[in-house]
């Protein structure tokens, strides 16, 4: 048999895989490898580098494998007093070496981007188990302990940060009990848990855990620096991504814009960090350069064909345009963003599709379908205990109905407000607010100068807690 294919057998026994299974690691069609191993097809150099990868060993040491079985095979060419002795001694040395090295454990595998191919299926049946049952899984099976699969549970902690908080914090348990178990170099495996940790952190961002949230970032970040990444696989600028969101929070804005434009400036992926600037100059109430920022990141956005990021970024942009009253753009934006999220059967964005739509009709003088659509919009919101979401579209009904005097039908709208209240969505300063509003409607006394003011500092408390209500 040539050399070549008695390597590619070499590689799969060490392997102890079937030839499908091992076809499945490498990426080699199974009927070559079996074609390889009955000597019927010469393998190329580059299958043969691939083949050994998938053990761990490199063409050479393969070659060194077989040499040293090959020596072991070869008979005696001398004898004599003492010779056969120190000759099957250091026979059974060797042997005995050999055995041993076949008996090691396996160099974990280079991380290469080919492994989010198997981590997408993979995630596909993990995603569909509650949090215990997949933390089970993970910790036992060991083709789910990957850096792949880790990245994937970050990311869509970070999708459902804007949708479901508990979700998100799920998502970023998962993925730091991923990280931990992902084999590799220290300093690959530093840098792995480095980035899992930037995502538990953000995850207790978004339910308010600011100081909590700022010491995982620290570890976070000094576990990221001690590692590497000699593929280049994770986003460099990730981190940064998530520390501005926690400065935005805590409103620093200025270290939070910084971190944006840093985190733009080293990503391969520039446009989440844009469309965070953007996010954040929003609730700052710096509409124009939000405007802009998102505007950078729209091209980036229908260049990597992400839906989810381009959900993100229209309805943004054409909430930004509402508040500088270019509602007609706004329009044409909200218009497209509702449909697709519809063809992709995202409820979440459809429903804020409807509420914003009901935003720009509103500015666009079409008032009757302005209370429709907010009316439906709040109401789907209620079904969904997005409480901060309800109290919005009714400030925004309520505005509506004041311009028109009616305030008895504010006032058995405001009733709406208790739930907002009892939920655990709305902050303290926001519910101060919110308090003060109803308290007028209850007495017929509200107008709707004073449902603008609340609702303009709904917009920017959400993401502010500590900015006051000037009453």
């Amino acid at each position: 048999m040539r050399r070549r294919n008695l390597l590619v057998r070499l590689y799969r026994a060490l392997s102890g895989l079937t030839q499908k299974g091992f076809a499945k690691l490498t990426g080699l069609h199974h009927v070559l490898v079996a074609q390889y191993e009955q000597d019927q097809v010469d393998p190329s150099p580059g299958h043969l580098q691939r083949a050994g990868q998938g053990v761990g060993l490199t063409v050479a040491a393969g070659e060194q494998i077989l040499d040293l079985a090959d020596a072991l095979r070869q008979p005696r060419k001398r004898a004599g007093r003492g010779f056969e002795d120190f000759a099957g001694e250091l026979s059974a040395l060797v042997s005995g070496f050999y055995q041993r090295l076949l008996r090691l454990p396996l160099p974990p595998r280079t991380p290469r981007v080919e492994d989010r191919q198997q981590a997408a299926g993979l995630w596909r049946r993990l995603a569909e188990l509650p949090e215990d049952q997949q933390l089970a899984v993970v910790r036992v099976a060991r083709e789910f302990q990957t850096w792949a699969q880790a990245e994937l549970a970050c990311e869509e902690s970070v999708f459902q940060a804007s949708r479901d908080v508990e979700r998100a914090a799920s998502l970023a348990r998962l993925a730091r009990e991923l990280a931990e178990k992902v084999p590799g170099t220290e300093g690959w495996r530093n840098r792995i848990l480095g980035y899992a940790l930037g995502h538990v952190a953000n995850s207790m961002r978004l339910p308010g855990e600011l100081e909590a949230a700022d010491v995982i970032l620290c570890e976070a970040k000094g576990l990221w620096a001690a590692g590497s990444d000699t593929e280049g696989l994770l986003d460099p600028g990730r981190l940064l991504s998530l520390e501005g969101a926690l400065r935005r929070d805590q409103r620093r804005f200025a270290e939070a814009l910084d971190c944006f434009a840093e985190a733009a400036a080293l990503s391969p992926a520039p446009e989440l960090a844009l469309i965070q600037k953007g996010f954040t100059l929003e609730v700052m109430g710096n509409y124009e350069p939000a405007v802009e920022a998102l505007l950078e990141a729209q091209l980036l956005v229908e260049r990597r064909g992400d839906d989810r990021l381009w959900d993100m970024l229209h309805h943004n942009l054409a909430l930004s345009l509402s508040h500088l009253g270019r509602y007609e753009e706004a329009a044409k934006l909200g218009r497209a963003a509702r449909t697709r999220s519809g063809e992709r059967g995202d409820e979440i964005w459809v429903i804020r599709g409807i509420w914003l739509e009901g935003r720009i009709a509103a500015g666009l003088g079409r008032r009757g379908e302005a209370l429709r659509l907010l009316a439906q919009a709040r109401a789907e919101f209620d079904r969904r205990n997005m409480s901060y979401d309800v109290a919005l579209a009714l400030l925004e009904e309520a505005v509506l109905l004041l311009e028109e005097s009616r305030t008895a039908e504010v006032k058995a709208l405001a009733k709406e407000l208790t739930k907002v209240f009892e939920s655990k969505g709305v902050h303290r300063e926001a519910l101060g607010a919110l308090r003060l509003f109803k308290e007028a409607a209850e007495h017929e006394a509200a107008t709707a100068e004073l449902a603008r003011r609340v609702l303009g500092y709904l917009f920017r408390a959400r993401h502010d807690e500590g900015l006051r209500f000037e009453a």
